[in-house]
């Protein structure tokens, strides 16, 4: 366990430092640094968290808020803000503000967060983002933490996350891990990938990926082919936990909102050498009935880092 902890360690002082490094001069901005910060829905506390710490965080800019929850016509709405507000920056919170932002295609730097399809848009000029996920590196990590016993993981992935298993493979063998997969075209049969994995593996691993989890019934099927065979699911956000994952390592919304802020900031001056960062902060979600289910060997001292505790 405290090599595990020493890595979880390392591997948050190397998030830290890659934030610091060196940066490439823009053309100099006016005075009034305007943001234009763009909710998907605010109603939504995946949207509204990140966007409070945001508004709490950056410093010295003009802020102009808008709030796409409820408006049929986004891009109406956001192309008559640019053009009412001089903006040298855009905060998107959601794929509806992003999705919404790159139709219009404005020449100004946009950053944004909570947006699952990130992938599509960090080879993008001027645009920025905060992961929707934990870096892999550190999920490994903390699956370690929690179930020691646990060796083989299973992943269903696609061409969108083989680049992220590769970078994956190497923490996973630092780790004593074994990553067995098995790559999915679009439209294949789910089914025999599925039951090939859960054969081979103590534990089956989700990733961002929108060819995996293409449609509800596809996600559905593979937590039930799972719970069958009694094989743990690891997740990467709480949603899963409702269907049924043992584990999930979720970025905390809060220092996504925080991270945007300071990328935000730093592009007064200058842009920022990587224009994606994994979440700095995690949470952890529990599911102790499946622990108890499956007869998994929970380590009790992880349970200090549990954000929160499903059990019943």
């Amino acid at each position: 366990m405290t090599t595990v902890l020493r890595y979880l360690l390392a591997l948050c002082c190397s998030l830290a430092i890659g934030g610091c490094q060196n940066r490439t001069a823009l053309p100099q901005q006016p005075d009034t640094f305007t943001v234009l910060v763009v909710n998907s829905n605010s109603a939504l506390p995946r949207y509204e968290v990140p966007v409070q710490a945001f508004l709490k965080t950056i410093k010295g800019a003009e802020l102009v808020t808008v709030d796409l929850g409820e408006d049929e016509l986004p891009t109406e709405t956001l192309q008559d803000m640019l053009n009412a507000h001089r903006v040298q920056a855009i905060y998107c919170v959601g794929a509806k503000a992003l999705g919404s932002i790159d139709y219009l295609s404005p020449a100004t730097p946009v950053v944004y967060s909570s947006v699952l399809s990130w992938r599509e848009f960090q080879s993008r000029k001027h645009f920025y983002g905060v992961t929707d996920g934990v870096a892999p590196a550190a999920q490994l990590a903390w699956f370690k933490h929690f179930f020691p016993n646990i060796q083989r993981i299973g992943v269903l992935y696609s061409d969108t996350s083989e680049n992220v298993l590769k970078d994956a493979r190497h923490s996973a063998e630092a780790l004593s891990l074994t990553l067995n997969t098995r790559k999915i075209a679009a439209g294949e049969a789910r089914t025999p990938h599925i039951e090939a994995l859960l054969e081979s593996s103590d534990a089956i691993w989700i990733l961002p990926d929108p060819e995996v989890l293409d449609s509800e019934a596809n996600t559905v099927q593979l937590f039930e082919q799972a719970h069958r065979r009694k094989i743990p699911v690891f997740a990467y956000n709480p949603f899963f936990m409702e269907l049924g994952a043992t584990l999930s390592i979720n970025a905390d919304l809060a220092t996504t909102g925080r991270q945007a802020a300071l990328m935000v900031q730093s592009l007064q001056n200058a842009a920022p050498e990587s224009n994606i960062q994994f979440p700095a902060g995690s949470n952890v979600s529990l599911n102790l009935r499946k622990v108890r289910e499956y007869q998994l060997n929970l380590d009790s001292d992880a349970l200090n880092s549990v954000s929160e505790l499903l059990d019943q």
